[in-house]
């Protein structure tokens, strides 16, 4: 199995999961042209997309996602917003596993300023996937997950840097920390979790400003000793269900 980052960051995020057979995306929050380059434009093996909440950074292409033929697995929230054509999309409920093609999915409740979903998947190939975005807590601490792809999106000490430079006002600061996670938070919900048992953890979705990727990385691989990746553009982890 293969997580590959089409894009992470505020001007979109999108993920593919690929299994050689199947693909399952994560998010459409970058365009189709895009997102079929990453995947070689293997779009017949698209099972489904994944998005965890409405934001256009995240759910922007949800619609034309759909028009292509990829079913669309949301909130209500989601598609309330969208106007997805029809049966393109499947409204999926907090705690219910579903299928999309060989991936088990469970959805998991999180905490933004807009109804919001993480994702837990399992698949043969590679065991659990534990996906989280733009929350600033969990609402369950989830143990045994073999990879993460969970956001750690600002740093405490840079943010208030920033903030005393001017370089981000007091509003925009305070609405970040109640609705994304701190790399201090994410530490906090790794340990929670046993992230020590994980094979791999990949941090998505990090502020241009207010985070050190590096510092992120090094900090995780300190505290856990698994491996840790950046999700940047282009970024391709080998998901196993075994340490090699």
């Amino acid at each position: 199995m293969k997580l590959i980052t089409i894009n992470s960051n505020s001007t979109g995020n999108s993920y593919a999961l690929d299994s050689g057979t199947e693909i399952l995306l994560i998010e459409a929050g970058c365009k189709m042209a895009e997102t079929k380059r990453a995947i070689d434009f293997r779009l017949k093996d698209v099972v489904g997309c994944l998005v965890s909440h409405c934001h256009g950074d995240h759910a922007k292409y949800a619609t034309e996602y759909a028009k292509f033929g990829v079913k669309v697995y949301c909130n209500q929230d989601v598609a309330d917003k969208k106007q997805f054509p029809f049966d393109s999309y499947k409204v999926v409920k907090s705690g219910k596993t579903f299928s999309v093609g060989s991936f088990r999915v469970v959805p998991i409740e999180m905490f933004h300023d807009v109804p919001n979903y993480g994702y837990l998947i399992q698949h043969k190939q590679c065991g659990t996937i534990f996906f989280a975005s733009d929350t600033y807590k969990m609402g369950a601490y989830i143990k045994g997950v073999d990879h993460w792809l969970i956001e750690a999106n600002y740093d405490d000490k840079i943010l208030k840097a920033n903030i005393e430079d001017g370089k981000i006002d007091r509003a925009q600061a305070n609405r970040l920390m109640v609705s994304h996670m701190s790399i201090d938070n994410t530490i906090h919900y790794l340990k929670e979790c046993e992230a020590e048992k994980s094979k791999t953890i990949t941090l998505c979705h990090l502020s241009e400003r207010n985070s050190n990727s590096a510092m992120f990385s090094e900090r995780v691989k300190r505290e856990f000793g698994v491996p840790c990746y950046i999700a940047r553009k282009g970024l391709v982890v080998e998901l196993n269900r075994e340490v090699i």
